[in-house]
């Protein structure tokens, strides 16, 4: 749904059935059927007669014996007004429970998540699709469907739908409720007999059939999901036409055909999640069975033989050979080697000359749902200039059936070279001479991309585009989009234009990462002209917000207007900010790695200054001092340089104690220069940090003395002055300032903090884990433009600020708030967590920060209050790599994501760190422990907070205990507890090591 129209999945027109002499009857129902007569009747008692009647009523969605049914919110999936209403329903929540974890389930459930809602998945059997994968096949998709962030609770089912009216929440039979707005209930269909039944004709669990597609009366015939044939019912599209070959042939008089069924294949269309089986995958008596198993990768294959035919087949994870796979079935031919057949379904990318669609024969069918062959689509394509999927589809009608053939019908239009470019993944950018692609341009022909899409881009192109602000994604043709925003302030109206790209581009959903940048995943790059001409007409720009760069300038989002803030630093990062964006074009291609600089104003944000590149921490000089001017203090920046956190952190120093705010360009573009110059250019050591570890402080201070007097006296860097900086923060008018002030301000609710301008307040607003929809930004827009002053901070704990909220208002804009589904900042007692998107679309990651997120958010409920207001007293930051983009070294517990080994398997779990923080100054934390996988993580938490209650001395914080204990230790008490946790190994599948036919098993 939203990603197609409902006229491109008609298969006919209404003008089609009048062109054939088929008398189509849209809404007129069929009330009975009267095989005496051989008749049947509408439910407008019109009477049509027959000499041959074919049923084709299909099934009914199951609905299992939950109470509370009845209730606004509960729906079934199956047709378009059902699916419509989904839609609708999606728009106006923010949770739902989907109930069966079967094919429909999880196409359901990842559809919902496009429109920002929060899933969880409730199924009865012990594994996901149980229909279609074997145990491995089934814990491998799993673990996928999670690191989307859908929750999957398996061996349960619901038992009451609750609420008053509507949908509130989903009771299971585990004694848990899980909160919801909407319950989808997709727990399997069965065959609509009902009028069938009435009408005296053989029923068991469908109509039964004999092999010609008689039902018990022989002039009438049944097919499709209504049928039971042999003993076995169908509830997929791909049968239906052989058996509608054998009905007409049996009309026709013919009498030439029988149907034996049908070997159905079954494809998972869930973006990301590429899983297809087909036939007996399960084996057994004398079948033999190879699989192969790349559990990092998440790739699990398995083929079963019968007398050395293919039997049956699951792919999980590389789905791209099932076609080819399918059609050995279909043929029955002789496999000569079934372990060479393993071995090129193994293979790397690249190790073979061709592979998935590309080593079909052009005789083989591409669609078997309207019996497409490669070779016809192939000559369509050469013959009729076809580009695009829809133009194959409407010529063709391959892709219009089930769509499993969408994939297969792209790579034939784009060709096998640039099909591998498309696929091309974050391996492609490690193996790449960087500086190579830098001299030779970071240009990027949009126009050609426009036309020719994710196909157009070479590996090259890749890094280019990053430049750009598009990031690798996980799921091939979509980007992520990083914007910028200087010093994370926004207006009301940029505010609003962002909340309508979201929209449009990035389903519905945001991310405001831990640098104040806002995120759009799902972007195409066909797609980056039409955003960066909207963005432009707002002053906006992803430009060099990705890739050797400097990135987005961060800053203190309160320095105007907290009680100790010395100065709006905003407009002094928007400042530096706009100088080097405006000279991409020639910095980028110099620059050895990227470059992060911050501008901090008060004591809460002080801290940052030693996790960054650069930083401009205000400070205010003494009266008397040589700066001083007409004896007043004078307020100016210390200088700080050479921190960095990811795989090897660094805490940077301060350079300067004191350097005027004008001088804070001429700064940066002297430590710009030295980076540029003196950088290392090798991968993994090209950050500044590593240039100041081998040079030496004094080396670096001298060579930066140096230059920065040098470039302060050059005239085009004096115009850059406090007078030509208009204030950011914008303020409401000197009459509205002064009854204001006039205001008592008494006890404020949590999240909501005095100004030192008397009269006001600002909000912190809480966004668990930076995840915000189109509807929230632009609505946050609105409420700053109504009671506040038309700005939107983004803050770098993934949060907003509103300023200059008159304390009147204060009750008005938190309900305004809860109407957007916000809340203030500690209004709900949740978790302070910080975390990235991780493998639900980052290449990099290895773990879904996400869905570790939202398992604490929704369902770590602390046993005592002790352990409670612990809980809500620490900071947890959870990275899907050891890049550190969720700055995992300074939390209070620290999670990173890595593949850790454990026997034979790789898991992808989390390194744990104990002993950060940013309390008071920066603290790197410690590594005490590997192994934690996703199902671990409660676990883990729940049992650290009861570690540190059992240790604490009276007044103690959680960072004083870890402290005192070291964390060392306290990872040493934690081990006893974790044991029941700890992950099996699967010592029923055999791991592919080094050799393509190593592992195989027969």
């Amino acid at each position: 749904a939203g990603k197609t129209t409902f006229e491109k999945i008609v298969l006919n027109t209404k003008e089609w059935y009048a062109e054939n002499g088929i008398d189509l009857r849209l809404s007129s129902p069929i009330h009975s059927i009267d095989p005496v007569q051989k008749s049947v009747i509408d439910q407008n008692g019109k009477i049509t007669p027959y000499d041959s009647l074919i049923l084709a009523m299909g099934g009914l969605p199951y609905l299992p014996p939950i109470s509370g049914l009845d209730r606004k919110g509960v729906m079934v999936f199956r047709t378009m007004d059902e699916t419509k209403e989904i839609v609708r329903l999606a728009r106006g929540n923010s949770e739902a429970v989907v109930i069966g974890g079967g094919l429909l389930g999880l196409e359901a459930a990842r559809g919902l998540m496009r429109y920002g809602v929060s899933v969880s998945v409730v199924h009865l059997m012990d594994r996901l699709m149980e229909l279609q994968l074997d145990d491995a096949g089934a814990k491998l998709l799993k673990r996928e469907i999670e690191r989307m962030g859908i929750r999957i609770i398996l061996n349960a089912t619901a038992k009451e739908i609750v609420g008053n009216e509507a949908v509130e929440g989903v009771a299971l039979t585990t004694w848990e409720t899980l909160s919801c707005g909407m319950a989808v209930i997709c727990a399997g269909i069965r065959p609509n007999i009902a009028l069938a039944k009435a009408a005296g004709l053989s029923v068991n669990r469908g109509v039964v059939v004999n092999d010609q597609m008689r039902t018990s009366d022989p002039y009438i015939f049944a097919l499709g999901d209504l049928i039971e044939h042999r003993q076995k019912t169908y509830g997929l599209v791909a049968p239906l036409k052989d058996q509608a070959a054998v009905v007409a042939d049996t009309i026709l008089g013919e009498g030439k055909r029988v149907y034996h069924g049908t070997v159905c294949a079954t494809t998972l269309k869930v973006a990301g999640v590429n899983v297809t089986s087909a036939g007996n995958f399960q084996g057994g008596g004398i079948s033999d069975a190879i699989s192969f198993l790349d559990s990092e990768n998440g790739i699990y294959k398995k083929c079963v033989f019968t007398r050395d035919k293919l039997e049956g087949f699951i792919l999980v994870g590389d789905n791209q050979d099932a076609t080819r796979l399918f059609n050995l079935i279909a043929k029955g031919e002789e496999i000569k080697s079934k372990r060479a057949l393993l071995g090129n379904l193994s293979a790397e990318d690249g190790d073979l000359p061709d592979s998935g669609v590309f080593a079909m024969a052009d005789s083989e069918f591409i669609c078997n749902c309207n019996n497409v062959t490669k070779g016809e689509i192939l000559t369509a394509i050469r013959e009729r200039g076809l580009k695009t999927r829809d133009e194959v589809a409407t010529c063709t009608l391959a892709s219009t059936g089930c769509g499993s053939c969408a994939q297969l019908v792209d790579d034939l239009l784009i060709g096998p070279k640039t099909a591998a470019q498309v696929s091309s993944n974050v391996e492609d950018l490690k193996t790449l001479d960087l500086e190579k692609v830098k001299q030779a341009g970071l240009g990027i022909d949009f126009e050609r991309l426009k036309r020719d899409g994710a196909r157009g881009i070479s590996v090259e192109d890749r890094y280019r585009l990053k430049t750009y602000g598009f990031c690798a994604q996980k799921h091939p043709g979509y980007f992520m989009l990083r914007h910028r925003i200087p010093g994370g302030v926004l207006t009301s109206e940029q505010l609003a234009r962002l909340a309508e790209l979201c929209g449009t581009y990035g389903r519905n959903k945001a991310h405001i990462t831990v640098r104040q940048n806002l995120e759009l995943h799902w972007v195409r790059v066909e797609d980056a002209l039409d955003i960066f001409d909207k963005l432009r007409e707002i002053g906006m720009t992803t430009r060099s917000s990705c890739g050797h760069t400097l990135r987005n300038v961060a800053a203190c989002p309160h320095g105007a207007v907290a009680e100790e803030g010395l100065l709006d630093v905003a407009p002094w990062a928007a400042r530096i900010n706009d100088y080097y964006v405006e000279r991409s074009a020639l910095i980028n291609p110099a620059m050895p790695s990227r470059l992060n600089v911050y501008f901090s104003s008060c004591r809460a944000c002080n801290a940052n200054a030693v996790l960054n590149d650069i930083a401009f921490v205000a400070v205010s000089r003494e009266v008397g001092t040589p700066t001083a001017v007409n004896g007043k203090q004078e307020v100016g920046f210390e200088l700080w340089v050479g921190g960095s956190l990811g795989t090897h952190p660094f805490l940077g120093f301060k350079l300067r104690d004191f350097i005027p705010v004008a001088d804070s360009l001429p700064a940066c573009i002297a430590i710009f220069e030295i980076h540029t110059k003196y950088g290392d250019r090798a991968r993994g050591r090209s950050r500044l940090k590593y240039l100041i570890e081998r040079w030496g402080k004094e080396k670096f201070v001298a060579m930066f003395d140096h230059l920065f007097l040098e470039k302060k006296s050059l005239p085009e860097h004096q115009s850059f002055s406090l007078s030509e900086i208009v204030e950011n923060e914008n303020r409401p008018s000197r009459a509205k300032q002064f009854l204001a002030s006039m205001i008592p301000v008494g006890q404020l609710p949590p999240g909501v903090f005095a100004q030192r301008q008397r009269g006001y307040v600002r909000f912190v607003v809480d966004v668990p884990v930076g995840e915000i929809s189109a509807g929230q930004l632009a609505a946050v827009g609105k409420i700053a433009k109504r009671f506040g002053n038309g700005r939107v901070h983004f803050t770098n704990k993934q949060n907003l600020e509103l300023h200059w909220i008159n304390a009147l208002q204060i009750k008005r804009v938190a309900k305004a708030l809860i109407r957007a589904g916000l809340h203030l900042k500690g209004e709900t007692n949740t978790i302070k967590i910080l975390a990235c998107p991780g493998a639900e679309f980052c290449p990099l990651a290895v773990t879904n920060p996400f869905g570790a997120a939202r398992d604490l958010l929704k369902h770590f409920q602390p046993d005592n209050s002790a352990k409670s207001a612990l809980l809500r007293s620490i900071s947890i930051h959870i990275s899907g790599c050891p890049n550190s983009c969720a700055r995992h070294q300074v939390g209070d517990i620290g999670l990173a994501g890595t593949p850790t080994a454990a026997g034979q398997m790789r898991w992808h779990s989390y390194q744990l760190f104990l002993g950060g923080t940013m309390a008071g100054g920066a603290i790197l934390g410690e590594m005490v422990r590997e192994g934690i996988t996703d199902k671990m993580i409660v676990p883990t938490i729940d049992s650290l907070l009861e570690v540190v209650l059992e240790s604490r001395q009276a007044g103690e914080t959680f960072q004083a205990v870890v402290e005192r204990l070291t964390p060392k230790k306290v990872a040493t008490l934690l081990t006893p507890k974790l044991s029941l946790y700890l992950p099996e190994e699967p010592h029923e599948i055999t791991m592919m090591l080094d050799s393509p036919l190593a592992g195989v098993s027969q």
